[in-house]
Parts: structure tokens; sequence; C-alpha cells
């Protein structure tokens, strides 16, 4: 169900899916039935009494106030599917297929030898990742950034095998981590188990481990080597190293793959800024250890 966020900060039902079986366009040219969705092109601006009017109003906790309506939901030349769009109790999902060029992505399915139908992979419709209204990745740029994030941490290490990941609900980072022969171990803690879930339906690309050498599992979450815990990063690694006595083993390489630092979400600043965590980082490294961090 397509959620809306009214002005002051609940979750009600959305009227597009009913707006996009009345006025949406037509089914895809490859499609074997009328009974596939269509696709909407619309646009919209935000209405009602904001920030300047209501002392009570919370920008900063509508999603709909950020990336996914400034940069794409606002343009009316996208074609836009919501594949997903999800409460957990954490934060906001919303995975939508966006297309720019509905001309071009028509033309790809036609089987004209046309430059756009000889690529067709070059017009597909991208795959978006919004956490509380702000991107994450899409399909068509995940795989630079993850790459960048894992395998110069992964390749500094002279002998990497267990590994921890904080964050990295996708999977995709998961994926990178298990390229490396050398890995025996990996430990993924995300504090948002719908979200993996989510991840795991919807974005299947991000965590597909089936032509990977080495993986027992079609599915990266399911590889044998990786260990999935839906908890609080930030309290596991201060519990396990933030004292003399530990209580995991070290870990040769650790992979932040949390969201940006964010002054309106505490837990993710704490993740940059609390010094009992960093020692905790520094405490779970075993000798060669690596951190790798993007900011």
């Amino acid at each position: 169900m397509n959620l809306f966020t009214t002005t002051d900060g609940h979750l009600v039902p959305s009227i597009l899916p009913t707006l996009n079986t009345l006025f949406g366009i037509p089914p895809r040219l490859d499609s074997s039935s009328l009974d596939n969705p269509s696709r909407m092109l619309w646009s919209y601006k935000l209405r009602g009494f904001r920030a300047e009017f209501s002392t009570e109003y919370n920008i900063h906790g509508n999603p709909y106030e950020k990336e996914i309506a400034l940069d794409y939901l606002m343009h009316i030349d996208y074609t836009k599917t919501s594949l997903v769009s999800e409460q957990t109790d954490f934060q906001h999902v919303d995975i939508y297929e966006i297309t720019k060029s509905l001309e071009a992505y028509e033309k790809s399915l036609a089987d004209d030898g046309s430059y756009e139908s000889l690529h067709r992979e070059l017009y597909r419709p991208d795959t978006v990742l919004f956490l509380d209204g702000v991107q994450q990745s899409s399909w068509k740029g995940e795989a630079a950034y993850h790459e960048a994030l894992v395998h110069p941490a992964m390749i500094a290490h002279p002998n990497p095998k267990r590994v921890a990941i904080i964050g990295g609900g996708e999977g995709a980072t998961l994926r990178e981590i298990l390229k490396h022969k050398t890995v025996t171990e990996v430990k993924m803690v995300d504090i948002d188990g719908r979200l993996i879930e989510l991840c795991r339906e919807y974005l299947p690309e991000w965590n597909d481990c089936s032509d990977l050498i080495g993986s027992d599992s079609d599915s990266c979450f399911d590889d044998s080597r990786a260990s999935v815990e839906c908890m609080d990063a930030f309290g596991w690694f201060i519990d396990n190293f933030g004292e003399e006595e530990m209580r995991e083993e070290k870990y040769d390489v650790i992979i932040m793959d949390a969201l940006d630092p964010d002054d309106f979400i505490a837990i993710v600043g704490n993740l940059y800024k609390d010094n009992h965590f960093v020692d905790s980082l520094y405490n779970g490294l075993s000798d060669n250890g690596v951190v790798s961090v993007v900011r």
C-alpha cells in the first residue's frame, strides 16, 4: 500500500494506486496480459500549512520533504512505479521503479533492430531504494558504490578471514565481501530486520550470490559464511568490544555501511561521533585490521 504523510506527520493510505488503475499508461509492450499494472506519469507539490505556520510540524520526520519528492516524484517526465512503501519499526522504506525516458524504454522492448532494442539493458527501469525519503542506492549505481566501499579495505588486509558489517540491509556489501576467497565468516549487524526482508524480496540483484564462485546459496543472506543479526550495531559493538575483556573474536575488516550522518537521527550520529563506539571498533580489530567508512 502506498502511504502519504500528512502535514501533522501521520501516514495515511494514498489514492495513487486508484488513480493509476483509472488513468495510468497502458501496460508495457511485452505484457502478455492486460492485468499487468500500468505505469504513471505524475507530479505533485507538497501542500498544506508547514514549518512556517506550525511549530509542531517536523520537516525532518516527513520522508516526502526529502530527495524522494524533490528529485523524483515531482518530475512529471519520469514514470514511477512504487514497488513498496512501508513504515518499519525504525524507518520509512520506499522502493521505486523509475524510467526517465518512456519513449526509449518502449523502443527497447520492440524487436525492430534499433539501437535501443539491441541494448535493452541500457534502458531498463532503474530501481531505487529510499530510507526516510533519502536515496540510498539504485540498480544503476549500487555496484560501483559497494565495490568502492568493500574492496580497498579487503585488499589492504593481507589475509582477511573474519569481516563485520555495520548496517548493510540491502545485502550488496555482503555480496562484495563474499567474493573474496579468504573469507570464512561475515557478521552483518543491521537494526532493521524488516528492511532486510524487503530488500531480499524487491532488490534480489543487490544480494544475489547465485553466480559467485565459492558461495553455496543463491541469496547472499543464506550463504553459510554469513551470519545476519537484526540488532543495534552500536550497542552490539560496545557490548562485545567496549571493555578490556572481549566477548567476541576480533575481525580483520569492519565495514561501516550505515546511514549518512544525520543530526536528526540520534543513533546515526552516534555511529560516527560517540567515542565509546569508535573505541569498540578499534578494540574489535585484529592485527593489521582495517575499518572502511564512507562519508
